[in-house]
Parts: structure tokens; C-alpha cells; sequence
């Protein structure tokens, strides 16, 4: 299957802030840079300190085009180039089947049907940051956006460049909640398995997209996240998505976000000076 110029609105953000400003605390080498590969950080308690400031590992066009065919442009929205952006934010099956059509059920194909054409024409359902919406879990993480972790020895902030989103993840032993009210991020609960923190999210809408082309979600959806941060500048992330309502069996997505020192999160306010949504002949 070959696939046209993939279009994927996204508002600007705002201008840059603290950026070239020395991150406290970090390991350099004798040039003043910071050493990417010294060892991973630890709390006070002797846990592995996820914080910091990640972005996705990126992929190159070429790489793109090994699954979504020699043809495939790149994704048209200012600042954001496919070399910006992990090839998992396009599809969380970057293989011999990168519309993932196999595990899909019938209910997820209708869906997925809705929001992707291969040819690139117009979709019938639009990416939910058209309308100033959130992204979803995986795909908020896994764009030109970075997300910056906060670590307490309760509750660690996720807080979400994308449309200044963020998550709460408890690490105080509460359980995960018996009837949540759906939600974009869902309710997250955590605990350490050696240096590896487990979370444990459900309560998600249906709304979601899980990447670009638009692979969906269900209520139901139980997602399991594992992060190891193997050494400074390296923290490896384990999804493992179990939706029986649109995938035929749980499926899981490895990802390594990179640290990015030096620099800090951007405030980010979609509906703030908007100018797509008049030129799509959206209201």
C-alpha cells in the first residue's frame, strides 16, 4: 500500500523560553555538554529519577518511507517535518502492515475507515487538535513536542507541551478507580518493578486517536506503561495496549524518549491566534 502527503494540524506555540540555560545538576563532559550517557539519576528514596525534559527519538523520511511506501511526502504543518517527530506518532505499526489492518476488529476498521485515506483525500473525522482538543496517550508524546516529567514520592506530573495538557500519575498506592468518568488522559496508577516504574492507566473516551492515521480507542482500553531510564539522556518506554473492543489481541510499542537539557518546556494555546480551521472551512 502506497500513502500520500500525510496533513496533520497542529497550532503554534508560543515563542521560547530559557532555552541555552544550564540544567542544574547534570553530569558534563570537559567541552561543558552534558554527558548523555553517564548514569541515570536516582531520588533521595534511591529510586530512578525520571524527571526532566523528553522528546521522542526521531525518524527520518527515509525510514518513513521503508513502510508507507517510496511515494509518501512529508507532513505538511509548519515546524513540524517527519525529522521532528517519532515514526510511531504516524503509526504505532511501522511494519509490513502500517495500517495495522490484521489486529483491528470490525468495529476499530469502521472507525479507522472514517479517519484515514490512503490516497490522501480529505478524512470524514478530523485529528482531534483541529478543534483545539487533546491528544491521547501514546501520540501527545511521540510528536515535535516535548513533555517534562515531575517526580515527587507520590505523584509524578506529566506536563504536556501539546496544548499544555498533563497527566497525574499516583505512586502512593491507590488503587486505579472501580467506575472512572471517561476522560482524554485517562487515571493513572504506579509502582516501581525494580528500577522500572509500572502505570497502569484506564478511563479513557473514545475519542482519542492513538497516532496520526488515527488508530482508535475504546473505553475499555487498559493501557500499561513501562519506563527505564537507562542512563542519563535515555529513558526507554514499553506501551502495552489492551483494547478488546478494537484490537483482536493486546499489542505493545517500544519507544525511546531522549532527554533534552538546557532548555524547558513552551506555553502552548491552541485557539490563541488560530488560523487553520478558516482556511480547512471548519467553524
Amino acid at each position: 500500500m502506497r500513502y500520500a502527503v500525510l496533513t496533520l494540524f497542529v497550532a503554534a506555540s508560543a515563542s521560547a523560553q530559557w532555552i541555552g540555560y544550564p540544567t542544574a545538576g547534570l553530569p558534563r563532559t570537559k567541552d561543558g555538554k552534558p554527558n548523555l550517557t553517564a548514569k541515570a539519576p536516582r531520588t533521595s528514596d534511591g529510586k530512578p529519577d525520571l524527571s526532566g525534559i523528553w522528546h521522542p527519538q526521531t525518524t527520518t523520511l527515509k525510514e518513513v518511507r521503508t513502510f508507507l511506501g517510496p511515494d509518501f511526502n512529508i507532513i505538511e504543518v509548519p515546524g513540524m517535518g517527519i525529522e521532528t517527530i517519532s515514526k510511531y506518532g504516524i503509526t504505532l505499526f511501522p511494519g509490513d502492515d502500517p495500517a495495522g489492518i490484521q489486529l483491528m476488529t470490525p468495529a476499530a476498521l469502521a472507525i479507522f475507515g472514517r479517519r484515514f485515506h490512503p490516497d490522501g483525500s480529505k478524512a470524514d473525522e478530523e485529528l482531534p487538535s483541529t478543534y483545539c482538543l487533546p491528544l491521547t496517550i501514546p501520540l501527545v508524546t511521540n510528536l515535535s513536542e516535548v513533555s517534562k516529567i515531575i517526580q515527587t514520592p507520590s505523584l509524578i506530573i506529566m506536563l504536556l507541551e501539546l496544548n499544555n495538557g498533563y497527566r497525574q500519575i499516583y505512586t502512593d498506592g491507590r488503587p486505579l478507580p472501580k467506575d472512572p468518568s471517561p476522560s482524554w488522559m485517562g487515571y493513572s496508577s504506579a509502582k516501581w518493578d525494580g528500577d522500572t516504574l509500572v502505570v497502569e492507566t484506564i478511563g479513557f473516551n473514545d475519542q482519542g486517536w492513538l497516532d496520526v492515521l488515527g488508530h482508535p480507542q475504546s473505553e475499555s482500553m487498559h493501557l500499561t506503561e513501562r519506563y527505564t531510564r537507562r542512563d542519563l539522556g535515555h529513558m526507554d518506554v514499553e506501551y502495552t495496549f489492551n483494547d478488546p473492543k478494537m484490537y483482536r489481541r493486546p499489542f505493545t510499542v517500544k519507544i525511546t524518549q531522549e532527554l533534552q537539557p538546557d532548555t524547558d518546556i513552551l506555553e502552548y494555546v491552541c485557539g490563541e491566534n488560530e488560523k487553520d480551521r478558516p482556511h480547512m472551512g471548519l467553524q
